[in-house]
């Protein structure tokens, strides 16, 4: 078991926090949390505090650290075999056998991996055109450069409820499922600006009848492990949902849409969401034949220019071709975007589907990263997006 597995399942098993271990051994969340992910290397100091707070045996956890300094260097080389046995005899101050120092790796051995360029978003320049990219989200993440995108804004699949069989996300149980999206959280930090906003809409599954709340096992999750901070939760009323058969249950006619920041510096355009916020709903209003007449209670600012909208939206879900398939609706990114993404910022969707969040971006001239598995989704977001003509001005 490598040292990142190893601190890991101490933890677990002591029921501690990754934020209360970092605070312990001098360190923030992030940083503690790639401990564990195998990406940064703790101090041999701070390994030996560990070892006393999980109390456990500190030679055998150094050792374990040791080994995972040596497996970074030779794990994945075709004679890592050979390697290790030489430096066992080393150590052992003996002459390895011959037999064994002949033994040759397979031909089929796979490569040595290449370290990642992290360079995506300087290679896309200033076009504007969205950068749409086929792959599984948190790897094709790594490619991104630290503290490069000013926004994101995602639906992540939905545990169980797509059967397509081409999910970013095919976990097994519900554990794996949100584990796996923790990892393109951890990412998310790491490419996100230290103003930056992470937009996250979920829907929860229900299991032999009963909700599993799945959404704020997430974010709780990111609050405690990663050191995300939730500024809100919107409620996400999407008036219809398909024929429920259930005489035991409420229909259910809503999803969650978390904003979430690393710090309380984080950008914010009040003056603009409510401006647009007010257009939409004035919109939203002379598109009904027989408006409801509903009193709504709001905040005005001095010198203001329109409501400040409170965290229940209703919008309608928007059909797709794609069968069994809806497009998350313009106005539920386009309120994120208006309000948390900087004039010239950079978006990413890790789970952009057919492009929705790409698709306004570009409107709203903004450069865009969108990420996909399913190659036909990405044809999709490419076709629904035009060239824009060239501006002189």
């Amino acid at each position: 078991m490598l040292f990142s597995d190893k601190i890991k399942q101490l933890r677990i098993e002591s029921g501690k926090r990754q934020k209360d271990l970092a605070k312990a051994i001098g360190v923030d969340v992030p940083a503690y949390s790639r401990y564990e992910h195998g990406e940064r290397r703790p101090k041999r100091e701070q390994v030996l505090r560990l070892a006393r707070i999980f109390k456990t045996d500190p030679d055998e956890l150094v050792a374990a650290w040791l080994a995972d300094e040596a497996y970074a260097h030779i794990g994945h080389d075709k004679m890592a075999t050979r390697a290790a046995v030489l430096l066992q005899a080393s150590l052992n101050g003996t002459e390895p056998a011959e037999a064994v120092i002949q033994q040759n790796q397979p031909e089929e051995q796979a490569q040595p991996e290449q370290p990642v360029n992290r360079d995506m978003v300087s290679k896309m320049g200033r076009s504007l055109l969205p950068k749409l990219v086929q792959g599984d989200a948190a790897t094709v993440m790594q490619s991104i450069e630290d503290e490069s995108i000013d926004c994101i804004v995602t639906t992540p699949p939905y545990w169980r409820r797509r059967t397509q069989g081409t999910e970013s996300i095919k976990a097994e149980t519900m554990e794996e499922f949100i584990n796996e999206l923790l990892q393109t959280t951890a990412q998310a930090w790491r490419v996100l600006k230290p103003q930056g906003s992470l937009w996250i809409n979920m829907g929860d599954d229900t299991t032999d009848g009963f909700v599993q709340g799945i959404p704020w096992r997430v974010i709780i999750n990111m609050i405690d492990q990663q050191g995300w901070r939730l500024v809100n939760e919107v409620v996400w009323n999407k008036i219809t949902t398909s024929p429920q058969g259930s005489q035991d249950h409420l229909r259910k006619v809503h999803e969650f849409l978390f904003h979430l920041v690393k710090n309380d510096d984080f950008y914010y355009n009040d003056e603009d969401l409510r401006h647009t916020y007010a257009l939409i709903v004035q919109n939203d209003g002379k598109s009904r034949k027989k408006p409801a007449k509903v009193k709504e209670q709001y905040l005005q600012p001095k010198g203001g220019h329109g409501m400040v909208p409170g965290d229940v939206w209703t919008i309608g879900v928007q059909r797709s071709g794609i069968a069994h398939y809806c497009v998350a609706p313009d106005t539920l990114y386009r309120l994120p975007l208006v309000a948390t993404c900087p004039r010239n910022g950079i978006v990413l969707d890790p789970y952009c589907g057919t492009g929705t969040t790409c698709k306004i971006a570009y409107e709203m001239n903004l450069r865009s990263i969108g990420i996909d598995i399913n190659s036909e989704y990405i044809k999709k977001a490419k076709a629904s997006i035009e060239q824009k003509p060239l501006s002189l001005f």
